[in-house]
């Protein structure tokens, strides 16, 4: 029904008994753990769930190292760091045996933080709430669909107020897109204006993320995620 491309992120390949550095947007030490709450928006109806990720080791992928981060939902992302910024390089779901990797590595984050403000790069996405419905009201999500989008980082001095607690100093990444599908008979084609928002903690990572796919039409579905950390395990 949903998935997190996240774009879901990390930074740093760091021996497991470190600490996260303070200035480090997204550890990946060995063990780390996220706890996050979870509202999924759809026209008439409402789902709510958690969703923990840890950091469960780290490999070695076209002869580069990468770290493992698995969610509870069965996918592991493995992502990179370069000069330039941290990077998926390949995803494994829960019914694959292993690693797929992506075409072209996917930027999660700029480096150096301190100098990314402004920044934009483009990189691939697929919905996450956008589904395909069926005469009898069956849904099939849009998985086939992939689509460029354009992010920018727009502040490095955000405050948040979740679950988990008061987050400070933390960095704002935006991404939006123009998505067309075919909307229905009447309507022919339609453009949905998609949009996410990150929020990246120092010391901790993504500690909220909103995605936004406004869609109901007769074929297609959308919808509207929130995912706020409930728990940090260090």
């Amino acid at each position: 029904m949903w998935r997190l491309s996240l774009t879901l992120l990390c930074l740093g390949l760091l021996p497991a008994c470190d600490q996260p550095a303070e200035d480090d947007y997204f550890p990946l030490n060995q063990g780390l753990r996220w706890e996050y709450q979870v509202a999924i928006e759809h026209p008439q109806r409402l789902v709510t769930k958690t969703l923990s990720i840890e950091v469960t080791g780290k490999t070695v992928l076209k002869e580069q190292q990468v770290s493992i981060r698995s969610t509870s939902d069965g996918t592991d992302y493995y992502l990179t760091q370069q000069t330039e910024g941290i990077y998926r390089v390949a995803k494994r779901t829960l019914v694959e045996t292993k690693p797929q990797s992506d075409a072209i590595p996917r930027m999660v984050l700029p480096l150096p933080i301190a100098q990314a403000k402004g920044k934009t790069w483009s990189t691939i996405s697929q919905p996450y709430l956008i589904e395909r419905v069926f005469e009898g009201q069956d849904v099939m999500t849009a998985d086939s669909l992939q689509f460029p989008m354009t992010y920018t980082v727009l502040s490095l001095d955000e405050t948040v107020e979740l679950p988990a607690g008061q987050f400070s100093h933390c960095v704002l990444v935006e991404g939006q897109t123009d998505l067309s599908l075919y909307a229905d008979a009447r309507k022919g084609n339609s453009i949905v204006p998609i949009t996410t928002r990150e929020w990246y903690a120092p010391g901790v990572g993504l500690v909220k993320l909103e995605r936004e796919e406004p869609l109901d039409t007769e074929v297609y579905k959308g919808g509207k995620i929130v995912m706020e950390l409930v728990r940090f395990e260090d």
